[in-house]
């Protein structure tokens, strides 16, 4: 163990010197600035000429200051009571503790146009500190007035006077009313209207009514408003047919569809007699119309006083 301590712990001569050298160099370098630190130099005459005109505060000169700023706070001193940072006047706003940089910052936010509407309101105007404001705020009492500027009232006045033209609706002929007579109903939009009317160009004509129920679109509330205001008259319904003579009606046994179509049947119908006649041959009456399966009671109606057998 000693041998182990003696071969590892101890140093030779030449160990020995060495290390005695490298400790002697350490210390000249940490004492090295103390020996060689450089005097500071003395600036220039022309350098330190600005000095002299420099106006020092004497003692008296910074005690009297001191008592110009106590004998200020003591006559002005600051107190609390309610107001209305809307009204209040510069005067006020100095004895609650603003500064004449708060006031000027206030007084240019109400110039403006701004209004306070609550007493946190007064947080959001710049510079004033928070403490100011926090002690302020239970003594802000906002007067709400209703004065509102020319501009708005002559407005508002015009809104009120204003005087829309309300649709009167008078009755109408369900098979001759156009898509403008039919918007003049209430509730009905010239979507609604160009359906019926589309509706009713379908069918040939409305035989009743309650045929107009099947519109698309249209409710039965909206249906027990219209119904008063809606009649059905057979002698407009008919006038285009009632001086033709039956010689001069198409055959739905030799007609074209084109014949059909130039008589007055919709063309639909008029393709239907065609194909249904080519399919199952001649018809042996006016009433196997009804065999085509989309035809309906009003359509027929109108179909025997445009054809003939």
């Amino acid at each position: 163990m000693k041998k182990w301590m003696k071969e590892y712990l101890s140093f030779s001569q030449k160990e020995r010197i060495g290390l005695l050298g490298l400790l002697i160099l350490l210390g000249l370098f940490i004492a090295a600035p103390y020996f060689l630190k450089e005097s500071p130099r003395p600036l220039p005459e022309e350098l330190l000429q600005w000095t002299n005109q420099v106006d020092y505060p004497t003692e008296n000169n910074q005690v009297n200051s001191y008592l110009k700023a106590t004998s200020h706070s003591t006559k002005n001193p600051v107190r609390r009571f309610f107001f209305d940072p809307n009204t209040a006047s510069s005067e006020t706003l100095a004895e609650l503790g603003f500064t004449e940089k708060n006031i000027r910052t206030l007084s240019n936010y109400r110039n403006k146009g701004g209004r306070f509407k609550e007493a946190a309101d007064l947080q959001k105007i710049w510079g004033i500190s928070q403490s100011l404001t926090s002690s302020l705020m239970p003594y802000v009492r906002i007067v709400m007035t209703l004065d509102k500027p020319e501009s708005s009232l002559t407005r508002d006045l015009t809104y009120v006077r204003k005087d829309y033209n309300k649709r009167i609706p008078q009755k109408i002929d369900i098979n001759t009313a156009d898509q403008a007579t039919w918007e003049q109903l209430p509730g009905i939009g010239p979507v609604l209207a160009g359906r019926i009317v589309k509706y009713r160009n379908y069918l040939g004509k409305f035989s009743g009514v309650d045929e107009i129920r099947k519109t698309y679109g249209l409710s039965d509330s909206l249906f027990s408003i219209i119904a008063p205001f809606l009649q059905l008259n057979p002698d407009n319904a008919n006038s285009n047919n009632s001086n033709k003579s039956t010689s001069s009606l198409p055959s739905i046994n030799t007609a074209s569809e084109a014949m059909l179509i130039k008589a007055g049947v919709i063309p639909a119908i008029a393709s239907a007699i065609v194909q249904y006649r080519k399919q199952y041959g001649l018809f042996q009456q006016l009433e196997d119309l009804r065999k085509i399966v989309f035809i309906q009671t009003a359509q027929y109606e109108q179909l025997v006083q445009q054809v003939k057998l």
